[in-house]
C-alpha cells in the first residue's frame, strides 16, 4: 500500500532517513509525496490508491482509468482519471479530474482498498456522455465490448443511466445496440 511523507514523519522517519531508504531501494517513490516499500506490486489499484491519496477530499477513479480497469478499452492512461467535486483542482500532472456538481457519491462508486471506482455500468455510462472528455467512439466501443464478453446488459446499462438521470443522453445509443 502506497504511504505519504506526512505518515513517516508520524512514525518518526526524517528525510535523511527517507533519503537512505530510497537510495538502499528499500522504497520507492511514486509520486512526489508518495511512496511503497520495494517489492510492492505497482498495479492499477496501487496506482489509483497514490492519486486518490494526493488528492484531499471525495474522489473515484473514473472514465480512462476505470475503462482500463474493467479491460474495456485498449487505450492506455497516461494519468489517473478522478471524478472530484467541480471546486476541487490539482497541480499533478499524472492527475486527471472530471469535475462535478453533482458527482453522486452514492450511485454506481464502489469502495476498494485504498481508492473508490465506478462501477462498470456507470463507468459505461459516464463514458457515454463524457464525449467531450473521450471523444464519441471510446464509450461506444467499451459498451459494445462489455455487451459482448457478458460482463453487463444493456437494461443494467440503462437503470444506471436513470439513477443518474442521464437516460435521454445515451437513448440512442441503447436504441442502435438493442
Amino acid at each position: 500500500k502506497p504511504f505519504s511523507r506526512n505518515e513517516l514523519n508520524r512514525l518518526g522517519i526524517t528525510s535523511v532517513q527517507l533519503s537512505e531508504l530510497l537510495k538502499e531501494e528499500s522504497v520507492h517513490r511514486l509520486r512526489r509525496g508518495v511512496y511503497v516499500l520495494a517489492g510492492t506490486d505497482l498495479s492499477n489499484e496501487t496506482q489509483f490508491q497514490a492519486a486518490t491519496m494526493r488528492i484531499d477530499g471525495p474522489s473515484a477513479v473514473c472514465l480512462f482509468s476505470a475503462l482500463w480497469y474493467y479491460n474495456l478499452t485498449d487505450h492506455i492512461p497516461k494519468k489517473v482519471w478522478l471524478l472530484v467535486p467541480e471546486n476541487k483542482h490539482t497541480a499533478h500532472k499524472d492527475i486527471q479530474l472530471l469535475r462535478s456538481s453533482n458527482p453522486r457519491w452514492k450511485i454506481g462508486i464502489e469502495k476498494h482498498k485504498g481508492f473508490a471506482i465506478t462501477n462498470l455500468e456507470r463507468t459505461l455510462v459516464d463514458s457515454l456522455c463524457a464525449k467531450r472528455n473521450l471523444g464519441p467512439q471510446i464509450g461506444i466501443d467499451a459498451l459494445k465490448t462489455a455487451l459482448r464478453e457478458k460482463k453487463t446488459t444493456l437494461d443494467k446499462v440503462l437503470r444506471m443511466a436513470k439513477s443518474l438521470e442521464v437516460d435521454h443522453r445515451i437513448q440512442n445509443y441503447i436504441e442502435v445496440l438493442a
